[in-house]
């Protein structure tokens, strides 16, 4: 078996040379005992020790050593590892891999911790069915309770949902992860299972720095009906193909809405790409409601939306800023709507536009007359359309600029880099590649150092394990702007994600 050669996290050094005179390291084996020392000659099993039976204490280490731990089984049906762990706010329990080692935990986590941190896992169930016939697997990582915790740079694949995120988890932290190849299909119908499913009522959860990718549903789905959705960071995620798993299928990649009002909501930074635009309501992002309420306090800034029917869908807002968006879709650009499409809502009035700053976004046009939308209804009437200076003329985007691109389609090189604030030399890079290049260059100075080996994967050759994908491109980083080769696929022809990380295989 090939051995990754990640290098341990700067957090995770930085936090045990803080700890080393009240903390201890422990070991764990896929061979291990609960009778077991938790050393390194006499290594725990994951089960117990990750259960919290063990006398792991709060500033304490975890390491899985190589190998892959199998998860139990109740017939086909995958039983989850139960992580039930209590750190301390300044001294949080660490699980990782030993250094240099691969550490797979083959099935799916259930998180019931408090200040405990998963870094650099693979979690996921090699045996996936996405039939749910022969082999049945849960949430893949799944969030039930606790404070406080935070799963970074952690793989995390095949499951009936990537995560799940609920209320009683509060200030939780998703940072860096990959999520992938997840969720459900049904014979007919659409395909099911999410990124991420969040609800959320006190404190604030944080998505940041995720590639999200290749499921069968949605990507970020910040959804309930008797929940509530506040307070929520969505931060610089890559989120792309959503629903692709089945085909002719388009899901939302980012959506914040369900029954009661949200409101606490920063999306900030994103890359949202969606190539297929089959439904014809179907948007990119979607902050809106799916009942005639008003929404409280949002931001949407500095996103970079591109594709599916609709580009950003904005249901009512009682305060809602929009600004340094770059938008393209093949039908509507933005809406702002009582009864924004999908949603099933209709009201008697459209949406009150004193608490909205709507101002200094980007857009490309697709060769439609009319790409935005006021409106009171979902259903799509001509007269609800509005070419861009009849939207000017709302008080909207008075700084905004329009674009006609190229064929109704933007035009050029966008490259996007995300340096990883735990890990030095690990990034996530998205290019938007319209002109069809074979190769773009990528300054990747801020994330690698001089003499710094690396190896750089597409993220769409990344289906289970990282170590079992090949990369593009590896070497020895000599401070020149590296070229990238794009793949141009059918099931994603203007856009690649990337996944930079040190060291060599």
């Amino acid at each position: 078996m090939m051995q990754s050669k990640h290098f341990v996290t700067s957090l995770l050094f930085a936090l045990i040379q803080s700890q080393l005179l009240s903390a201890t390291e422990y070991y764990v084996a896929p061979n291990g005992s609960p009778d077991a020392k938790g050393t390194k000659d006499s290594p725990w099993d994951a089960i117990s020790a990750l259960a919290g039976k063990q006398s792991v204490k709060p500033g304490d280490t975890i390491y899985l050593t190589q190998g892959v731990y199998e998860g139990k089984m109740d017939g086909i049906k995958r039983i989850p590892f139960h992580v039930e762990l209590t750190g301390a706010e300044d001294k949080p329990i660490i699980v990782t891999h030993a250094p240099g080692d691969v550490a797979h935990l083959n099935g799916a986590v259930e998180l019931v911790s408090s200040h405990t941190h998963l870094i650099g896992l693979e979690i996921g169930d090699l045996k996936w069915d996405p039939w749910q016939k022969t082999h049945q697997v849960p949430t893949a990582l799944n969030a039930l309770r606790g404070e406080s915790s935070k799963v970074i740079n952690c793989n995390i694949f095949g499951g009936a949902m990537g995560t799940g995120c609920w209320s009683p988890s509060t200030n939780l932290e998703l940072y860096g992860n990959l999520i992938h190849d997840f969720g459900y299909l049904e014979e007919t119908g659409r395909g099911h299972g999410h990124c991420f499913y969040s609800q959320n009522e006190t404190g604030t959860k944080t998505f940041m720095h995720n590639i999200a990718y290749r499921g069968c549903g949605w990507n970020i789905h910040v959804y309930t009906q008797a929940g509530q959705v506040k307070g929520f960071d969505i931060i610089e995620n890559i989120c792309t193909l959503a629903g692709n798993y089945k085909e002719g299928q388009g899901m939302d990649n980012y959506l914040v809405a369900g029954y009661p009002a949200a409101e606490r909501i920063r999306m900030v930074g994103n890359i949202g790409y969606q190539p297929r635009d089959l439904d014809a309501w179907r948007p990119n992002a979607r902050l809106s409601a799916y009942r005639d309420v008003v929404n409280q306090t949002g931001e949407c800034r500095d996103n970079y939306l591109m594709g599916a029917f609709f580009g950003l869908s904005l249901g009512r807002w009682k305060n809602m800023t929009v600004t340094g968006n770059t938008i393209w879709a093949t039908n509507v650009l933005v809406e702002v709507s009582s009864g924004p499409t999908g949603s099933g809502v209709n009201s008697d009035t459209k949406p009150d536009l004193s608490g909205y700053k709507i101002d200094g976004n980007t857009y490309f046009a697709n060769g439609k007359p009319k790409l935005f939308r006021y409106a009171k209804t979902e259903k799509v009437a001509e007269g609800d359309l509005l070419d861009f200076e009849e939207w000017q003329k709302l008080g909207l985007d008075k700084t905004g600029e329009f674009h006609q691109g190229k064929n109704g389609r933007p035009t050029g090189t966008k490259v996007f880099a995300f340096p990883n604030r735990y890990e030095k030399g690990r990034a996530n890079i998205g290019i938007f590649n319209w002109d069809g290049l074979k190769a773009v260059a990528v300054d990747l100075s801020t994330t690698l150092k001089e003499g710094q080996s690396y190896r750089i994967y597409n993220t769409l050759d990344i289906i289970q394990r990282i170590d079992m994908a090949k990369p593009i491109l590896k070497g020895t980083f000599d401070g020149a702007a590296l070229s990238i080769p794009c793949r141009g696929s059918a099931a994603s022809p203007d856009f690649d994600s990337f996944l930079v990380l040190p060291g060599n295989l």
